[in-house]
């Protein structure tokens, strides 16, 4: 009797647990906003989300999901059964005895996820979270990855960009209030003082175990510095320029285009300004490779989405949902304690959101195949499986970077002449030259920028513009002192230059603080620009390595460029006029 009892919970909660699941695209997210690469702040930078060249699809599930513990559904489960607590059968937790390895790390997706893993020779391991300086919620996110490092794998030292040496917050950490500490470091964040792993540390109080370091080479991050507040004059003025520069090229477009290519680039304009949603413009793409000629297999995230849309279109939803809740009835009645345990954990890792829908129905699948079940008699399970899983395959920055490729690889296809071709080089060079003075650049923009640097000067652009206009009758009157921005853009280019020079200092400064604190595993938090060349430099020295993004839903600036131009916060001035009032000691009051 009690043997059935014991199965009867479990198979109650493996069902809970299920219920949670959703059958749609909810499940299913591709966030170019996420990826952190976008983020381009090599001494200050925000995520991009400019409608005509950057997307970001956060698909949100409508449905309120279980909030309860697990203790208080286990407790109701044995409720409905008409049994108390003290009477159920209690599943022992494994012993946490063996240390976990850092290549099984699981991020909430609530908080961001694991982007790379790559395993070297060295024992050392460098966890590099890329960051966001100017986003709250990414500083929230990424004290919460870092304190999950802390909890479960005893992380004890982390190295931050933007500093040297080692960081001190004793004053704030030993202060013996909780909440005061808290609140504290919470608007010290908002403000821009503090930075998540800062505010991680005194919230948690002087006992927190892990140590704070700067890891920059002070030489370089004050040259990078200073390029970019030396920038920052320009950028009005250059701004400008761009929009005439961006509005004459337009003006040509209905007179050089063909009907085929004014088609595409409206269409890119429509999925840009999202009025097309992402599998349609895939589908629009797909169909104009077909009939261009060109090779799909050059763009395996685009066959990868590809793969899924067409899956998604013969998916029926509920019968999957049906189905998986037959097949976990039937293995709970056949499981053996150590897989109905290991069940149980996959289920509460997938409705915590610590793994995604496909990692857990792939698990299930297996025991269900490890088990003898017919699984022929789950096919729409079988395929929603297969969905979920081209999806978590997609790397959505690359996916986003084969899309423009495919554009421009269509694009050339459809050319009849030379003019058509430069008007287009021309067009993205001054989206390039604008992320650049919007410090938004990418590395295949940088990339594009110095192979065709000769070409994108004022001269070529207004004389392409004025020969064009004058063949066509269009009037076109470009600013005089234009010729200007070929004297502002070096500035914009010294400060991308020295930021590539940081990179191994950091490198070589967060393996000297692992290596004085006795530690094989470190955390290295920057901005995502600097991921390729870092990620690149380990992998020479065989580094092993772990790259973590950190979640973004909202694009809230913040104060950060503020503090970097100098200017004074809303604290800062309070300080000051509380110092006129009351001088603090080794001051004296002006």
């Amino acid at each position: 009797m009690k043997s059935k009892m014991i199965k009867s919970i479990w198979v109650l909660s493996i069902l809970f647990i299920a219920s949670c699941f959703v059958f749609n695209l909810a499940e299913l997210t591709l966030s170019y906003a996420q990826e952190a690469e976008t983020v381009d702040e090599s001494a200050g930078g925000e995520y991009n989300l400019d409608a005509d060249t950057e997307r970001s699809y956060e698909i949100i599930d409508v449905e309120e999901k279980d909030t309860r513990t697990e203790d208080a559904v286990t407790k109701e489960i044995i409720a409905d059964l008409g049994n108390t607590a003290d009477e159920a059968f209690v599943l022992e937790p494994e012993s946490e005895d063996k240390p976990k390895d850092i290549f099984d790390l699981i991020v909430p997706s609530s908080w961001g996820r694991i982007k790379e893993i790559y395993k070297g020779d060295s024992k050392e391991v460098i966890i590099h979270i890329q960051d966001a300086h100017n986003n709250y919620e990414a500083q929230t996110n990424i004290s919460n990855i870092i304190d999950l490092l802390v909890e479960e794998y005893e992380l004890s030292v982390a190295g931050i960009e933007g500093s040297s040496g080692k960081i001190r917050t004793d004053l704030y950490s030993t202060f013996p209030e909780d909440d005061v500490r808290t609140a504290a470091s919470d608007f010290f964040v908002r403000d821009g003082t503090f930075s998540g792993p800062e505010a991680l540390v005194i919230r948690k109080g002087f006992e927190y175990p892990l140590k704070l370091y700067g890891i920059e080479n002070e030489e370089f991050y004050n040259s990078n510095l200073a390029a970019f507040r030396e920038s920052l004059p320009f950028k009005k003025d250059a701004l400008i320029y761009f929009r005439e520069l961006g509005s004459a090229l337009g003006e040509l477009k209905s007179n050089l285009y063909t009907a085929e290519l004014i088609e595409i680039d409206e269409k890119q304009l429509t999925y840009d300004l999202n009025f097309m949603s992402l599998n349609d413009y895939c589908l629009y793409l797909e169909n104009l490779l077909q009939e261009k000629g060109q090779i799909k297999k050059k763009y395996p995230n685009f066959e990868k989405i590809f793969k899924a849309i067409k899956i998604e279109e013969t998916l029926d939803f509920a019968k999957a949902e049906e189905e998986r809740t037959k097949l976990l009835t039937e293995l709970t009645n056949m499981l053996i304690e150590e897989d109905i345990r290991k069940l149980l954990d996959k289920g509460m890792a997938y409705k915590n959101e610590q793994i995604s829908a496909s990692r857990y129905l792939s698990f299930v699948k297996e025991l269900a195949e490890k088990n003898k079940v017919d699984f022929t008699q789950y096919k729409s399970l079988d395929k929603y499986i297969k969905y979920a899983a081209s999806y978590d395959q997609i790397k959505s920055f690359e996916l986003f970077n084969e899309i423009e490729e495919i554009n421009l690889a269509i694009r050339s296809k459809l050319y009849t002449n030379d003019s058509q071709s430069k008007l287009d080089k021309l067009i993205r060079g001054l989206r390039v030259m604008k992320r650049l003075v919007d410090i938004k650049m990418v590395n295949k923009d940088l990339a594009f920028y110095k192979s065709h640097q000769s070409e994108l000067k004022v001269d070529e652009y207004s004389d392409f513009i004025n020969e064009q206009a004058s063949k066509y009758g269009i009037a076109v009157d470009l600013s005089m002192d234009i010729g200007y921005l070929d004297v502002y853009i070096p500035a914009w280019v010294e400060f991308y230059r020295v930021a590539g020079l940081r990179d191994e200092a950091m490198i070589n400064n967060t393996l000297k603080i692992m290596k004085d604190n006795n530690q094989l595993l470190g955390i290295m938090v920057t901005g995502g620009f600097h991921t390729r060349k870092l990620t690149q430099l380990m992998r020479e020295r065989g580094i092993s390595y772990i790259v973590s993004t950190p979640r973004i839903t909202k694009n809230i600036p913040g104060p950060y460029f503020d503090r970097l131009i100098g200017k004074k916060t809303t604290w800062d001035k309070f300080v000051e006029e509380a110092r006129e009032v009351v001088p603090v000691a080794g001051s004296s009051a002006k």
